[in-house]
């Protein structure tokens, strides 16, 4: 426990350039601070259904279904994208390489895929990484910032059980914020906004119609 919390006390980590300073929380409050981070997050094969209304870069809207079914322990994914008439736009799914069985015009691109499978990727598995600070924003949220090879992920802790995710690249420069809200179904949260900020950026708000626990 105390080389944990040592880690997690690196004042080094806390003033990475670009990114929110956080006070340091005492030990038992850290562990309470990762848990309700994770809380939004599978905790096991779960399978998806969202209604998703889509702002598109250029300021165009799009409205999909989603399905997804996801192996959190794995990381396999598999992604079904109708039109609301049952039109099937994209069936693509992940697991080591990627393989699109069916995709419509730019869905049929593999890098356009393969960047929704990663924004799937981050609004339903854990951060990737390992925590390295939890404590208090200056704004005053709760947070537990994790760090992997690629860049930062900040997990803050709003009210009303409301937690929004912060991904920051290697240059410290926010690359997606997620929001987590709404009451949970089998563990997740009922409503779901992610943004991809700058020139060619989108909104994405997903609405939970089904959580099924995969056996």
């Amino acid at each position: 426990m105390r080389s944990t919390a040592a880690i997690l006390l690196l004042p080094l980590l806390f003033a990475c350039a670009g990114l929110p300073r956080i006070t340091p929380a005492g030990e038992a409050e850290t562990a309470d601070i990762v848990k309700e981070g994770l809380a939004p997050f599978l905790k096991g094969p779960c399978r998806l259904v969202h209604s998703i209304d889509g702002t598109l870069p250029g300021g165009s809207r799009a409205t999909m279904i989603g399905v997804s079914a996801a192996e959190p322990d794995t990381g396999r994914i598999r992604c079904t994208l109708m039109s609301i008439e049952g039109l099937v736009l994209l069936d693509a799914e992940y697991n080591a390489r990627l393989v699109i069985n069916r995709g419509i015009g730019p869905l049929a691109s593999p890098d356009m895929v393969m960047g929704m499978l990663r924004d799937i990727r981050l609004i339903l598995f854990g951060p990737a990484g390992s925590p390295v600070g939890a404590g208090m924003l200056p704004d005053g949220g709760r947070v537990c910032r994790y760090r992997a090879d690629d860049g930062m992920t900040d997990l803050v802790m709003r009210q009303r059980g409301t937690v929004e995710l912060v991904l920051y690249d290697g240059s410290s420069k926010v690359v997606r914020r997620v929001r987590f809200s709404g009451e949970r179904r089998n563990g997740m949260p009922a409503n779901i906004r992610l943004s991809a900020p700058g020139v060619f950026g989108y909104t994405l708000d997903l609405d939970l119609i089904e959580a099924e626990p995969l056996r």
